[in-house]
């Protein structure tokens, strides 16, 4: 009797633990179809009617590049935010006509943490879709200086994979782009999270994580070319 109600229990756990990640999955699908989805292509018709011109700086990401007040972090320089909350390595390959086709004076890349948390991609692909994002600027706009920033830290059980996925980038874009490494300066080496003042929610950045990205890119910002 013991063992039949203990098989009962274990295949009543089981059968929660499907309905559980039936939900979340079915969940995940919801809020992709609902709000990012739709605010990606708001976003990207804007970026259409407004496009790049040949002598801008355009910041180039996901929802961590958008929150920059970047035009007030650079007062005085031709920066464009070209960030869209959400965004995926595909995403900024399916939107490159746009950045590409203005000649920009320098791209500042920095992409991939949503891949890991949402697509599920592993770090090499992710680092391989950068270098490609890397390839394609290169070959559409020769005279654009492209900036690849490390991603950064989010939630301490991320650390593994982030810290993987930077050391993979780092040596596929090496003679291709400027390696920009930001990861150690927002790294709380306690715990291996994002630091606690520069982030209130373990991922996006508070007004200190942006000026602390600012001080750390502000030369090849406002160095010329």
């Amino acid at each position: 009797m013991k063992k039949w109600l203990i098989g009962l229990s274990v295949l009543l756990n089981a059968l929660v633990l499907v309905a559980v990640a039936a939900l979340w999955i079915g969940g995940q699908g919801f809020v992709i179809d609902t709000f990012i989805k739709p605010g990606h292509e708001r976003y990207v018709s804007q970026f259409e009617v407004l496009p790049v011109e040949p002598g801008d700086i355009v910041f180039l990401g996901d929802s961590i590049t958008e929150g920059g007040l970047w035009d007030e972090l650079f007062p005085g320089v031709p920066v464009r935010d070209r960030g869209i909350g959400g965004d995926v390595t595909e995403g900024i390959l399916a939107r490159l006509d746009q950045v590409v086709a203005g000649k920009p004076a320098k791209v500042f890349l920095l992409i991939g943490t949503n891949d890991l948390a949402n697509a599920g991609l592993a770090p090499d692909a992710i680092a391989a879709n950068i270098e490609t994002i890397v390839d394609t600027i290169r070959s559409r706009s020769p005279d654009t200086a492209i900036y690849v920033q490390s991603v950064l830290p989010r939630a301490a059980s991320f650390r593994e994979d982030v810290e993987a996925l930077n050391d993979n980038l780092q040596q596929r874009v090496a003679g291709k782009a400027v390696w920009l490494d930001l990861y150690p300066l927002f790294l709380d080496t306690t715990d291996g999270s994002i630091r606690d003042d520069l982030s209130n929610d373990e991922l996006h950045l508070l007004g200190a994580g942006y000026l602390k990205w600012r001080d750390a890119i502000e030369s090849y910002v406002k160095d010329p070319v």
